[in-house]
């Protein structure tokens, strides 16, 4: 039950009902350094690519998990911009993107992520780091686009049916899920992000902001919604023993929303797999356990190809 509950506040934040309308405002203060990537599906991903234009370290695409937006990477990714590209991505329907309907599959939003490297100028292999449900997204990326991807960092993965919790199940029911997320999403951030951490502390109000801001959007409780029905991963995760990068597992012991049993799980189906667990930590190690996660990263990223 307390695994049910911590998943259910990690992953709802407060938002509007409706979906975002051809020719709304998409409300990102862009600079130099963010665009809106149009992608083949019709979608608008809010993109900021940051670090030297040219070198010989691989790019870094940043992926984020369910309810959350790219600020998560706020303490690893000024570390990875000294040597490499970084292309930190809001995932459609969350963060800055648009909130249109379609597609919320993990290979649709990967297919995304393509048009988002192609548009940036990173055609060849990048690397890939993600959180809990951008894995979904990042795996279905490896497999079903190997040539564009050359190392994965997976932090406490969603990946599997059997992480879904009921709450998310019931929403799939027409009707029952415009009730259950429009209800649910009243609630402030900063009420319910802490919960996700074992020590709630580290949580910093600048970012529960930076989230809420980007929440505080029209359509975003209905995007969410089309994202948690597009959360169905039996046929994808059939497939994870076929993936042929490497893939560095990042789990925080006392994470009660990606349970640490599902990163050992995922350690033996992979083929070429190395499961780090920090202790004391929930599911965000990023934030929770910045520094260990820092090193963890790039000596995994720096390290000679297979």
């Amino acid at each position: 039950m307390r695994a049910l509950l911590c998943c259910i506040a990690a992953c709802l934040l407060p938002a509007c009902a409706s979906f975002q309308q051809p020719g709304e405002t998409l409300g990102a203060r862009l600079g130099p350094d963010s665009r809106y990537v149009h992608t083949r599906s019709g979608r608008a991903i809010y993109t900021e690519v940051r670090g030297p234009a040219e070198g010989t370290a691989t790019p870094v695409l940043l992926v984020h998990g369910f309810a959350s937006n790219h600020d998560v990477w706020r303490p690893l990714e000024p570390a990875l911009r000294e040597r490499r590209r970084t292309i930190n991505v809001d995932l459609p329907g969350f963060g800055w993107s648009s909130r249109t309907d379609g597609d919320y599959s993990p290979a649709a939003l990967a297919s995304d992520l393509v048009d988002v490297l192609d548009a940036v100028g990173a055609t060849g292999p990048v690397d890939v780091v993600a959180h809990s449900w951008g894995s979904s997204v990042s795996l279905a990326l490896a497999l079903d686009h190997p040539d564009r991807v050359r190392r994965v960092v997976l932090v406490g993965a969603w990946i599997y049916d059997e992480q879904i919790p009921p709450f998310f199940r019931w929403a799939r029911l027409p009707g029952v899920g415009e009730m259950l997320f429009s209800g649910f999403y009243h609630e402030r951030p900063d009420e319910r992000f802490p919960l996700a951490f074992e020590d709630p502390s580290v949580v910093s109000q600048e970012l529960v902001d930076a989230i809420e801001r980007s929440f505080d959007r029209p359509g975003t409780s209905r995007a969410a919604l089309a994202a948690a029905r597009g959360q169905c991963f039996l046929q994808l995760q059939t497939r994870y023993r076929t993936v042929t990068q490497p893939f560095l597992l990042l789990w925080g012991a006392e994470d009660h929303v990606a349970l640490l049993r599902h990163g050992q799980r995922l350690a033996r189906e992979i083929p070429d797999a190395r499961l780090t667990v920090v202790p004391a930590v929930g599911h965000f190690p990023m934030i929770e356990a910045a520094g260990v996660t820092r090193r963890e990263v790039l000596s995994f990223l720096d390290g000679s190809p297979r």
